[in-house]
């Protein structure tokens, strides 16, 4: 089985999504368009973990869930990985938020105490609309702001990933993190 650490995509961010995969005709382009249910913020990608090393992870992620409190952060628009004119990976960006990267590294720092896995220092915070280009044409995709979608995180997941069902992506367990208290 393979996992991966992350939090889940709002419902607010849907009209968004249908809004860029229209207009860059992205299901025609791409062989991957996640379900609206699998989108998602990658915090750590797992790959293949044993059985037994679940438990102590999870017990890890529970700990830590409970030093953060929920923030905000804010889907600003579209973005690309790879070339302009014909991207690997196109996706919703998200603001640059310092909460979201300490909450990363915080997880990237578990991943590679307890599973050797070793830190990327490049965290680029995004939500992949579609990925793996099936056509070699130029599609010049732009990137795009848009009106700030803002979201509170207020938790993260440990996802399992089932790469032949619709929608891929289980969550093992969800961490909470603390709620602040409102104003």
């Amino acid at each position: 089985m393979h996992y991966f650490i992350g939090i889940k995509a709002p419902a607010s961010t849907e009209k968004l999504v249908k809004l860029y995969k229209e207009k860059y005709d992205l299901s025609n382009v791409y062989k991957v368009i996640p379900h609206m249910d699998d989108l998602h913020i990658t915090l750590l990608f797992i790959g293949a973990l044993p059985e037994q090393r679940l438990e102590s992870l999870q017990q890890s992620l529970a700990a830590l869930a409970d030093k953060y409190s929920n923030f905000l952060v804010n889907v600003d628009g579209l973005s690309f990985f790879g070339s302009p004119k014909g991207p690997r990976v196109v996706y919703l960006s998200i603001q640059q938020s310092k909460e979201l990267d300490a909450l990363q590294q915080s997880v990237a720092a578990i991943g590679s105490e307890q599973l050797g896995i070793e830190p990327d220092n490049h965290f680029t915070p995004h939500i992949t609309i579609a990925k793996k280009r099936k056509i070699d044409r130029p599609l010049p995709i732009q990137k795009e702001t848009c009106t700030p979608i803002p979201f509170y995180i207020d938790e993260f997941s440990l996802f399992r990933i089932h790469p032949s069902k619709n929608p891929k992506y289980e969550a093992v367990q969800t961490f909470s993190l603390q709620q602040q208290p409102s104003h």
